[in-house]
């Protein structure tokens, strides 16, 4: 018997890995009957070598062999491009080497002792063409499986029935800001998921006040769905958000001027890379060298709700309520209801004007990041 482990998601092929690892170990003599091999220097006779090998005091021992089916796509291709000073001889006489192993691998197959489980293990997606992964789709004895990291929906729901394992449920809102915040990174969703049912005793739903305080990248997560609602002019909503910002008893108002500011030119930059320089996605996830894909989509999908004016418009008026912030001449959270306000007009650019209205003077002997954002402003 053997398998094809292929794809993305690292997360959920470890565990699939450890539980075959498991069944293994369990019947019998623990990892003696268990070899994992590197498959980047692995040589044909090493590997028939180990699969040959009979399990000691039990019926099946398993191999491992991580990242040699790859060697298999294009190795001519490859090796001419990391090696500069190769010879074209060389390089077909590689690639001749390549194809042979996969030849002669696939004609042992059938070959290989009833006992062994021949495990393939490959970090990235293997094409439908390479001669192993064809084999186990013609064969009864062959098995293949590709691990697709979950997006979108699929990943909400990968988390609240990963929340269900760990013994806790979690709320829809809860799910979203911490997919927002992570991203596709399941093994750390995982450990953030692990830990916030830990700190509910296991008793309750995790909810959104837990991920705001538990997980670091849930105010990032935050700044990003307040500048989604700036953009799409959705004014409650973005005054809502800006409340449970300034609910955290260690918020700032300067510190979430600091983030929006900070935002607002990386959604210009990319606005810039996508409309104006045709990039893609990728292209502005390596200029911005972001350290996800998701973050460069959410900037290019915001990019695209704002005019370029209104950007710069902005970030203008970043400054001016920064600077009236600092002088007292507004309190912070009335300065960022206004900014929020001014923002959600639709179909203008943020005029510049003086951040404190008259009357509205900041009142003495109150010191920031202690208020909530006053009411006033949802009324105008």
């Amino acid at each position: 018997m053997f398998y094809v482990f292929h794809g993305h998601d690292e997360f959920t092929r470890s565990e699939e890995v450890a539980r075959l690892k498991q069944q293994v170990s369990s019947a019998g003599m623990g990892d003696l009957n268990i070899t994992e091999l590197d498959g980047r220097r692995l040589a044909f006779e090493d590997l028939v070598n180990a699969c040959q090998a009979m399990p000691f005091l039990t019926d099946r021992r398993l191999v491992i062999v991580r990242d040699l089916l790859v060697r298999f796509e294009g190795a001519r291709g490859a090796r001419g491009r990391g090696r500069a000073a190769a010879t074209a001889a060389g390089e077909a006489a590689a690639s001749g080497a390549e194809e042979a192993f996969a030849q002669r691998l696939v004609e042992y197959l059938p070959q290989m002792p009833p006992s062994t489980r021949l495990l393939f293990i490959e970090a990235k997606t293997l094409k439908g063409s390479n001669p192993i992964v064809k084999a186990a789709q013609q064969r009864k004895d062959g098995f293949v499986k590709e691990f697709v990291v979950p997006a979108d929906r699929a990943l909400l729901d990968w988390a609240r029935q990963r929340a269900s394992q760990h013994g806790a449920g979690i709320t829809r809102e809860a799910a979203d800001l911490l997919v927002a915040a992570v991203g596709p990174n399941l093994r750390q969703l995982d450990q953030e998921l692990a830990k916030l049912a830990a700190h509910g005793n296991y008793e309750r739903d995790i909810g959104a006040a837990d991920v705001r305080d538990l997980v670091s990248a849930a105010k990032q997560s935050d700044i990003f769905g307040l500048v989604d609602s700036l953009g799409a002019r959705r004014r409650e909503d973005a005054l809502r958000r800006l409340e449970e910002l300034l609910a955290d008893p260690n918020a700032h108002e300067l510190y979430i001027l600091t983030m929006i500011a900070r935002q607002v030119r990386l959604i210009l930059v990319a606005k810039e890379l996508a409309d104006e320089g045709g990039l893609g996605v990728d292209a502005v996830q390596r200029e911005l060298r972001l350290s996800h894909r998701f973050i460069a989509e959410k900037l290019v999908s915001q990019a695209r709700m704002f005019r370029m004016e209104e950007l710069e418009a902005l970030l203008r008026r970043v400054a001016e309520v920064d600077q009236a912030i600092k002088t007292g001449r507004i309190e912070g959270p009335l300065a960022l209801e206004m900014l929020i306000v001014e923002s959600c007009r639709r179909g203008a650019a943020v005029a510049p004007r003086d951040p404190a209205p008259r009357g509205r003077a900041a009142r003495p002997g109150r010191g920031p990041g202690r208020h909530q954002p006053s009411k006033a402003a949802r009324s105008r």
